[in-house]
């Protein structure tokens, strides 16, 4: 998934919650922060601390790197599919 916009970062988030059966508050107790937070970085509010984004996207094991994708991966190793997430929580 590329992502280039807070939305998209809240739909990786959405999208990886999901995969792993965990409602916002079960997400949200692993991270450390409120469902309420998690809301709304799921809905791309863009006035996230982003240390805590990144604490998020490492709890949900989602790789993050910038540049070229390490040369033993492809993007289908290691991102949700280009497909839009569902809006349910």
């Amino acid at each position: 998934m590329r992502v280039t916009s807070t939305a998209d970062i809240g739909a990786l988030v959405r999208s990886e919650r999901q995969k792993q059966g965990w409602s916002q508050r079960e997400l949200a107790d692993r991270v450390g922060v409120s469902a309420v937070w998690v809301s709304q970085i799921e809905n791309g509010k863009a006035t996230a601390h982003f240390g805590l984004i990144l604490q998020t996207l490492k709890t949900l094991e989602v790789p993050l790197w910038a540049g070229a994708l390490p040369s033993n991966s492809s993007p289908s190793d290691s991102s949700p599919s280009d497909s839009s997430p569902s809006d349910s929580s």
